[in-house]
């Protein structure tokens, strides 16, 4: 079974300064996390959302465990960050994963 967790940030006041720093910054701490078997960091075409991330765990203790690491607590401090500097909202769902067809 595969867990993910989904960002999903709301248009940014600068989306040009805010994209420097999310692909710089953020997409870095992400890639520290202990456990992660994957990301992917998307932009959105059309609809209410400017990005989604997923970030892939084998199950949910994973995703528990490394949201509660130091790595965790940066990239969350930093997604805290990202919405008071940008003016963007993060929201976040963890899903699993019933099917790739």
């Amino acid at each position: 079974m595969t867990v993910k967790l989904v960002a999903l940030w709301s248009s940014p006041t600068d989306a040009e300064a805010f994209d420097k720093d999310y692909e710089s910054t953020h997409i870095a701490l992400v890639q520290k996390l202990p456990g992660l078997k994957g990301a992917v960091a998307s932009k959105a075409l059309d609809g209410p959302y400017y990005r989604m991330a997923e970030l892939l765990y084998d199950d949910t203790d994973g995703l528990q465990k490394s949201l509660g690491s130091p790595e965790g607590a940066a990239l969350l401090a930093d997604a805290g960050r990202l919405q008071e500097n940008y003016g963007c909202k993060l929201d976040v769902l963890t899903v699993e994963e019933q099917a790739r067809i």
